[in-house]
């Protein structure tokens, strides 16, 4: 959205006329990038959002800066994060308007206090949770911290199925446009039976879990599995089997197909934390086609040792 914004180069790209010029520092043509990255007034208010929140943004692309929010924090932390860089790029443009429309004076200081203003408002009407070690960021913007309460914690624990039946965990992943599935195959006693992991080419992540879904079954059929439970992380998926109207209409055969195959099917969801295995066959999956495993992969161990004796993972929220 921000490169259809009317910039000079966007005006200009659209047959406009014009000289061009960034009116926050004069210094050079006016571009997206040049607007909301690199000009010398956009930089120091990136430096100081920086400072705040105790983090370095990328400024490569628009797409970095989504890349500079630690990958393991918080809920609440996040949502401060993502409402500091989208008012930041917000509160340029209505700097950029304001001087070029009404002559007005837009000062560093007042853009910044702005900016301060509107995370506090927005941070402090966020749902997620926190941590005792984040209070320090949260207080530079004045942002009343929501502690994570031990109740909210939920116990996600693999469990196997019973005797004569199999289990199927399964599992998508899209990346860059990339997608791709795995899935692995245990017993009552979690012994691993084999897995699939598979690149599914552009796709959607819902697309990606029913083919998942599908691969899944077609295994079970193929190695006499009459007995499948199937477990996913995405309950939208499992809903397919309540109502297969859901399915795109190119999967439709293949699962058509897959119901003909005289199995006993139970499906469930789980939460992202107990699908860790599988998880990590659908990134292998990004590499490959359809590959199966007869033996299990050395990257697997320690969620599959985690799974087979009963050990929790924790869902925060």
């Amino acid at each position: 959205m921000l490169l259809k914004l009317p910039t000079d180069e966007n005006l200009q790209k659209c047959g406009c006329t014009l000289v061009s010029i960034c009116v926050l520092c004069g210094k050079q043509a006016e571009t997206s990038a040049y607007l909301f990255l690199n000009c010398e007034f956009a930089v120091a208010i990136w430096r100081w959002l920086g400072s705040k929140l105790s983090c370095t943004f990328i400024q490569t692309s628009f797409a970095t800066l989504l890349t500079s929010i630690p990958q393991r924090c918080n809920s609440q932390l996040r949502d401060v994060y993502l409402v500091a860089i989208v008012h930041k790029v917000h509160t340029i443009w209505v700097a950029r308007n304001s001087i070029r429309f009404s002559s007005a004076k837009v000062t560093l200081h007042a853009t910044t206090t702005k900016i301060a203003a509107v995370v506090s408002l927005f941070g402090s009407s966020s749902t997620g949770k926190c941590l005792s070690c984040d209070v320090d960021l949260f207080d530079a913007f004045l942002v009343p911290p929501l502690y994570r309460r031990v109740a909210d914690i939920i116990t996600v624990v693999w469990k196997p199925p019973t005797i004569t039946w199999v289990k199927a965990n399964k599992d998508g992943s899209v990346v860059n446009l990339n997608a791709a599935c795995g899935g692995i195959f245990r017993d009552f006693r979690g012994t691993f039976l084999g897995g699939f992991a598979s690149n599914l080419g552009d796709c959607s992540v819902f697309e990606a879990e029913l083919t998942g879904l599908v691969i899944g079954m077609e295994f079970a059929a193929l190695y006499n599995w009459p007995r499948v439970w199937l477990e996913s992380d995405s309950s939208s998926a499992v809903q397919a089997f309540k109502n297969p109207s859901i399915i795109p209409l190119w999967l439709r055969n293949r699962w058509h197909n897959c119901m003909q195959h005289g199995l006993f099917i139970i499906s469930s969801h789980i939460f992202r934390e107990g699908n860790g295995c599988v998880d990590t066959m659908a990134s292998l999956g990004h590499n490959l086609t359809v590959t199966w495993y007869y033996s299990m992969s050395a990257s697997l161990a320690v969620d599959f040792a985690r799974d087979r004796h009963g050990l929790p993972n924790y869902r925060f929220p």
